[in-house]
């Protein structure tokens, strides 16, 4: 959870943060409302004590495997005087693009246009202004389960938070780590937290593709605590400190203390078994991420490569091997474009929370509040909050 405002020129700076381990939640998805509301409570009273401010509203970041997203086509004739295109027209061939059938369980969350096209001529970012007779739009639709929505939302309400906006994790982590060439270019952003695994594909500067893998930093740390037989708080210690998804370069007798479930004592294990059993899940999910990617449809347009951020790109080895199973470059993904980005923000667990800090200034004038006021500072985003489900 980061606190951040916005000034004049509409920078945002972040003024405190807050982590709490993220419990009531499995895969994005709240399963225990006490719990979940009780890791949303902690990390709120870390951020305000050390940003020194106390607001009444949250943007909140929403992921999970009820999350559907796909590409849609509109388009409409230009009727206004000399044919010239307007930002109501725009908003209505943006409609028209978004009219598809959706059963009542689910809502829109997200419709990103991604190209317009004015008598057949594509390439088009801003037609307003244009003359034509008939205007097109290719959009990103998102959407969500109400339920499970809701459920996040009486969570952050439990934690006496209100709920301004709701925004796609995979849209933050991306508008946070990605240069303005990479939007441009061409890049797949990977963002691995503790439950799921979210992927943005973003092509000239607009989102082409979303999608959730349910296969993240916590399936590692289950699969040692189940391979060594040791508890799983031990298996994420010995992950973050021993831990590498390569094996080259590991003494074949090199051993590591492993604690033992219950009362039995501690026993030594070849610390070449911990990377090799990281290696196997590494493998899975990298190959995972391909098929996404190939599912996009837009591989030839991935120029700039992949960005992976998020806690689980932290573990050693995994960007090496990543380039292998991706063919292509590939970085870690850390916050960029805010101010008071300190050393402690300056991490990928913080990628999402910093982007959703930004994507809620960018859009503070765009539509009502959800579940409560609004605040009564505009100046002030007050509190992101962003969650991976263990």
């Amino acid at each position: 959870m980061v606190i951040a405002r916005t000034g004049a020129n509409g920078q945002v700076d972040l003024l405190g943060s807050g982590y709490a381990p993220s419990a009531g939640f499995l895969r994005g998805v709240v399963v225990d409302l006490e719990e979940a509301s009780d890791s949303i409570r902690r990390a709120v009273q870390e951020a305000e004590a050390k940003a020194d401010v106390s607001a009444d509203w949250a943007t909140v970041g929403i992921s999970g495997d009820h999350i559907q997203s796909f590409n849609c086509h509109g388009a409409i004739t230009i009727e206004g005087k000399n044919n010239e295109v307007t930002a109501r027209d725009v908003a209505q061939v943006v409609a028209a693009a978004q009219s598809i059938p959706l059963p009542p369980s689910r809502e829109i969350i997200h419709v990103r246009p991604q190209e317009f096209y004015l008598d057949n001529s594509g390439g088009i970012h801003n037609p307003v202004g244009l003359t034509g007779s008939r205007l097109d739009a290719d959009v990103h639709v998102v959407t969500a389960d109400n339920a499970l929505t809701q459920n996040v939302i009486n969570a952050v309400n439990c934690a006496q938070i209100r709920v301004r906006k709701v925004i796609l994790q995979h849209l933050a982590s991306a508008e946070a780590v990605l240069t303005g060439d990479e939007k441009e270019l061409g890049s797949v952003v990977v963002d691995i937290g503790a439950g799921t695994s979210d992927i943005a594909l973003v092509v000239r500067n607009s989102v082409r593709f979303t999608s959730m893998l349910p296969v993240a930093g916590g399936h590692f740390t289950r699969d040692l605590a189940v391979g060594l037989r040791t508890p799983i708080e031990e298996a994420e210690r010995i992950k973050k400190e021993c831990g590498s998804v390569r094996t080259d370069g590991i003494a074949d007798d090199e051993l590591i203390d492993v604690p033992s479930i219950g009362s039995r004592s501690t026993r030594p294990m070849l610390r070449r078994f911990v990377c090799e059993i990281l290696h196997h899940r590494a493998m899975e999910l990298l190959e995972l991420v391909r098929d996404q990617i190939e599912r996009a449809g837009e591989r030839d347009q991935v120029l700039a490569g992949a960005v992976i951020t998020g806690g689980g790109s932290m573990l050693a080895g995994l960007l090496d091997i990543a380039e292998q199973v991706l063919e292509m470059p590939v970085r870690q993904g850390l916050p960029l474009g805010a101010g008071g980005l300190t050393e402690d923000l300056l991490h990928p667990t913080y990628a999402t929370a910093v982007g959703l800090a930004m994507l809620s200034a960018q859009e503070s004038e765009r539509g009502p509040a959800r579940g409560g006021k609004t605040s009564s500072a505009p100046w002030l985003i007050n509190r992101i909050l962003s969650w991976v489900g263990s």
